[in-house]
């Protein structure tokens, strides 16, 4: 007997992630050029196809079920690989006003480098970059005043999330710096907020050990030079150790972090044919030094 296949169909995938986007039938409506009855008809239409419930209202709040969850990151892979599809065979004009959003708290300029060689290939495209604390950079994207962004979070899969990965942060310092046993460790940090600060501080306070900031900047670079200053320790990913720099473990009284997540977040129903091309450019780019996770939830 012939397998009975179930057909996701994109429109109706596309109705459901932007409804979760912009948490609004209306606002659905109003962005894909639909009535909101007939938002909801699609979003009824895609539960009969998937035969689960996929949305709940709670007061006011539209709200995901488990199913509704674990279809979100599948939908959202499914429409990134339809509109990437449909502009390369049509040949699309790569066009517009595009808003980046890089973290100053990672490796920017790996990424530099990705939308430097996408700028020179696409001279029609106006770019405007914003360089931030990952925290500040996706409350952006969520505020639409950013197209898309790479981020550092606490935890994933998370909202708007398209691919991620995760890096262990190490303990590092000076090559000639001295870690005084007893004294409070003398940290080099970014200001509170930070998630490389919290693991620091977390794994720190588990050991019982006083601590002290002695130096504080929202930029990897500044860390980096007060580092090699020896003005004290801090935690990076292996990306942005320098030379000159040297790594801390247990036997100097530095626990194990826990690992960190970086993110490529995007709002789908805001894409434009010019972000999808970066888009897949930095997909491919990361990939190639870091094994990208497709997000399965939002």
């Amino acid at each position: 007997m012939m397998r009975q296949f179930t057909n996701l169909q994109a429109d109706l995938l596309r109705t459901f992630v932007t409804v979760v986007d912009l948490d609004s039938f209306t606002k659905t409506g109003v962005a894909l050029g639909r009535t909101q009855p007939a938002i909801s008809l699609q979003v009824k239409r895609l539960e009969t196809i998937v035969g689960v419930k996929l949305l709940k209202l709670k007061g006011q709040q539209i709200e995901l079920t488990p199913d509704g969850q674990a279809l979100l990151g599948y939908a959202r892979e499914i429409l990134q690989l339809n509109d990437r599809a449909v502009a390369n065979l049509q040949r699309a004009k790569i066009l517009g006003t595009l808003r980046v959003g890089l973290p100053i708290d990672y490796s920017i300029d790996y990424f530099q480098s990705i939308i430097a060689e996408f700028s020179s290939a696409n001279p029609n495209v106006h770019l405007e970059i914003r360089c931030d604390q990952s925290s500040v950079l996706l409350s952006s994207l969520h505020a639409d005043d950013l197209d898309l962004a790479i981020a550092i979070t606490d935890s994933m899969p998370a909202p708007y999330v398209s691919a991620y990965w995760s890096e262990r942060p190490v303990w590092t310092c000076g090559r000639d710096f001295q870690v005084e046993q007893g004294a409070p460790v003398k940290l080099v940090a970014h200001p509170d907020g930070c998630y490389y600060r919290k693991r620091m501080l977390d794994g720190l306070n588990a050991e019982g050990r006083d601590w002290n900031v002695t130096f504080e900047s929202p930029g990897v670079s500044a860390l980096q030079k007060a580092v090699l200053a020896n003005m004290g320790v801090t935690a990076l990913t292996k990306k942005t150790l320098l030379p000159g720099m040297r790594e801390l473990g247990l036997r100097e009284g530095f626990p194990a972090l826990s690992r960190v997540h970086i993110g490529l977040f995007y709002k789908h129903v805001k894409m434009s044919d010019a972000a999808l091309k970066l888009v897949e450019q930095i997909t491919q780019g990361v990939s190639a030094f870091r094994p990208l996770a497709q997000a399965r939830a939002g």
